[in-house]
C-alpha cells in the first residue's frame, strides 16, 4: 500500500520514503517517527489528528514518553520532505492550535495498492536530480524545533533539564544550540561509520535490565557517570524496549547525548537506536 499526494508525490510507508511521481530519483527518506506521523495524517484525512494520538501511536506504543517539541520536530521533517519532493511552497500540513495537525483541505490524496502504479506526468527538463537527506535545517518554521541528523532506523528524543532560573541571553542560547547540534552530527557521523562507534564504548554494569556502556577520559570519576546514568533512567526510558545504553561522561559539555538501542550492536546490523539528548546537565 502507498499514497499519492497532489498527484505528484508518492509516499511508501514501508520504506519511509517520499518520492516524486514525475522523477523517482528525487526522493526523501524520513525518520521512523516522521513516517508514522505522516501515515496517521493521511489515514485520518480530512480529520484532525490530535497531539495525544500522535504520542500514543508513534511513541508510547514503542515504550517511549517524549515532549511536545519532539512531535513538532517530526512534523517539520515531514513538511520539508513534502516541499522538497513536491517542489512546492504550498501548505500541505495544517497546524490546529492547541489540538494537533491535519492534511490541508486543498491537498488531494489517494491510496493505492502496491500492484497499482502511480500515473507519471511529463517530466520537465531539469538538471540532474539528487536524493534529499532529511532532516536539514533551512528556514525552519517558528514553531518547529531543530531537526537532527540521525542514522537510518533512528528516532530522536530531546529532554531539557529544568533550570533554577530562566536563561534569557540569546547569545548563550544560540551557542548552546550550536553545541548540541555538533554533538548530534558527531554522534550520527560516528554511527554511520561502522561498528567503531560502539566499540569505543566499554561495558560498565547491568542495572534494572539496562546495560550501561560509556567512554570517557574521566570515566574513573564516578560522580559524572552516576549523575548521567541517573538522568537517563529518570527520562522515562523503558529498559525492556531499549536495554543497550551508550553515553559519554564529559564534564564540560552542556548536554548529554546518549544512544539507547533495542539490540546489541554486535548481534545485529540494525540495532534500532534512539538518540536521547538531555540539555543543561552541566549548567551553572
Amino acid at each position: 500500500m502507498y499514497w499519492i499526494i497532489n498527484d505528484n508525490i508518492e509516499f511508501r510507508p514501508g520504506m519511509k520514503r517520499l518520492s516524486s511521481v514525475n522523477n523517482p530519483e528525487m526522493n526523501v527518506t524520513l525518520t521512523s517517527p516522521a513516517s508514522r506521523c505522516l501515515l496517521l495524517l493521511l489515514e485520518a484525512s480530512p480529520d484532525i489528528v490530535l497531539q495525544q494520538d500522535f504520542f500514543k501511536k508513534v511513541w508510547e506504543e514503542e515504550g517511549m514518553l517524549v515532549p511536545t517539541n519532539t512531535l513538532y520536530q517530526n512534523i517539520s521533517i515531514v513538511r520539508r520532505g513534502l516541499r522538497a519532493v513536491g517542489e512546492t511552497d504550498r501548505r500541505l500540513i495544517a497546524t490546529i492550535p492547541r489540538k494537533g495537525f491535519q492534511i490541508d483541505d486543498s491537498v488531494k490524496i489517494s491510496r493505492r495498492n502496491d500492484n497499482e502504479p502511480a500515473t507519471p506526468f511529463p517530466v520537465s527538463t531539469t538538471s540532474n536530480q539528487t536524493t534529499y537527506n532529511i532532516p536539514e535545517v533551512f528556514n525552519q518554521p517558528k514553531n518547529d524545533v531543530n531537526d537532527q541528523v540521525l542514522p537510518a532506523e533512528t528516532d530522536a528524543r530531546t529532554i531539557t533539564k529544568e533550570k533554577p532560573f530562566a536563561m534569557s541571553n540569546g547569545v548563550f542560547a544560540a551557542s548552546a544550540s550550536f553545541i548540541v547540534g555538533l554533538l548530534v552530527v558527531y554522534l550520527a557521523w560516528n554511527i554511520n561509520n561502522d561498528a567503531d562507534f560502539f566499540e569505543s564504548y566499554k561495558f560498565i554494569e547491568k542495572e534494572d535490565g539496562c546495560y550501561f556502556y560509556t567512554k570517557d577520559d574521566s570515566h574513573d570519576n564516578n560522580e559524572y557517570y552516576l549523575k548521567y546514568k541517573s538522568l537517563i533512567k529518570d527520562s522515562g526510558l523503558n529498559c525492556k524496549n531499549y536495554p543497550w545504553i551508550y553515553f559519554p561522561t564529559s564534564q564540560t559539555s552542556p548536554s548529554l547525548a546518549a544512544l539507547v538501542c533495542k539490540n546489541k550492536f554486535s548481534t545485529t546490523s540494525s540495532p534500532g537506536c534512539i538518540s536521547l539528548l538531555i540539555r543543561g546537565v552541566n549548567g551553572d
